[in-house]
């Protein structure tokens, strides 16, 4: 065995395991901070672990070195239980996320379908007379227009600017009342 007496030798790694070993205690503690701590926890018994190699090997003290690998082993353990608690705590939520997900999926189906079955019972009933009478009265309101058109140049030939000008806001404003009752007659039936 080798005889040589040097009473610091691993000291400074024993005081630097010491050191993040009673970090890495309240950051496993904390919910956030877990992985930190695990970090500093195994980098605390690695420096543990080779400052006692080398107090052995010296004959040195030993106790401060040990305790700062207890510590470092203790701040690691919290954090492993941290993790491993947050592991299943986010499994469940992903279960969880899952379940919620299926039944939105399963919803939508039944809701898509519902709306193909409501269109095909809309589709079915007769289109083309629909179609036909929608034309038939743009074909009418299209003859009325022209009608109204020619009946109006007549009127407006022998009238003056201002008469012209009078009259046409008088028709602008019956028609904007009668677009007005259309709509809230369209809004009232449905």
């Amino acid at each position: 065995m080798n005889e040589t007496n040097n009473p610091s030798a691993g000291m400074g790694l024993g005081i630097a395991g010491l050191v993040l070993g009673i970090i890495s205690i309240p950051f496993g503690i904390m919910g956030c901070t877990f992985i930190l701590a695990l970090v500093m926890g195994i980098l605390g018994i690695t420096l543990s672990a080779v400052g006692y190699s080398q107090a052995r090997q010296a004959n040195a003290q030993t106790g401060l070195i040990i305790a700062a690998l207890i510590i470092s082993i203790l701040g690691t353990s919290f954090a492993l239980i941290r993790l491993t608690h947050s592991a299943s705590r986010s499994v469940d939520l992903f279960d969880s996320w899952k379940n919620k997900i299926d039944i939105i999926k399963d919803n939508s189906d039944d809701f898509e379908n519902a709306f193909e079955e409501g269109f095909k019972d809309e589709e079915d009933q007769d289109l083309d007379q629909d179609l036909k009478d929608l034309e038939n009265n743009l074909d009418e309101l299209e003859s009325e227009l022209e009608d109204s058109g020619k009946e109006i140049e007549k009127a407006f030939e022998n009238l003056s600017d201002e008469e012209k000008a009078r009259r046409l806001g008088k028709a602008t404003g019956k028609a904007l009342r009668g677009f007005v009752d259309e709509l809230k007659d369209t809004v009232d039936t449905k």
